[in-house]
């Protein structure tokens, strides 16, 4: 198993571990080293391997690449990891986008707001805070949420749409793009 393997099976294990703490495990002293062997493989940093890896989208890390724009599955998550990282359910959703691709899909179990309703799927797509109306967010120590980006001179904001305050300790995670709305059996009664 080359070290490109190794680091790949880390993060299956474990999908919130940290370079420092992978550079660790693999007897590297510095975080350079995972650096090192994941550039060689074509990824420009962490975060695309593990998408890569975490997304199914390989089975093995020496044919992972990030994934091409492409109709296909996406994994859900339920959750955030204290890192800011989603925990996945093992379950995936066909999705096609016609505008680049997702991530992954959230399941929001949150309060009814504006377009979102508890149970709803959110595709979430590379961050892009020019053009979102609604982010993902990281919020410590580990929780996730929804804020509205709002567009300000200095910069977008991101606003929870409750307090209407500026959250600044969120850390954005992923636009969200999409709503998807499973249809449930009307009951009988």
């Amino acid at each position: 198993m080359d070290v490109v393997d190794k680091i790949a099976e880390l993060i299956r294990t474990d999908p919130s571990i940290t370079v420092k703490e992978l550079a660790r495990r693999l007897g590297y002293a510095e975080e350079k080293s995972v650096y090192y062997w994941i550039n060689k493989r074509g990824f420009r940093g962490i975060r695309p391997f593990k998408r890569a890896v975490l997304t199914g989208q390989s089975r093995t890390a020496s044919s992972a690449r990030e994934p091409a724009p492409r109709p296909g599955r996406l994994p859900v998550a339920e959750r955030l990891s204290a890192a800011g990282d989603p925990v996945f359910t093992g379950e995936t959703l066909p999705i096609t986008l016609d505008r680049g691709h997702g991530l992954f899909v959230w399941l929001y179990r949150g309060d009814a707001v504006d377009a979102f309703r508890p149970g709803d799927y959110l595709v979430v797509v590379p961050l892009d805070l020019t053009q979102a109306e609604w982010v993902l967010v990281a919020r410590p120590p580990g929780g996730a949420a929804l804020r509205r980006v709002v567009r300000a001179p200095g910069g977008p904001m991101l606003v929870d749409w409750r307090s209407a305050e500026v959250d600044r300790d969120a850390r954005p995670v992923g636009t969200i793009l999409e709503i998807l709305r499973l249809l449930r059996p009307a009951r009988r009664d």
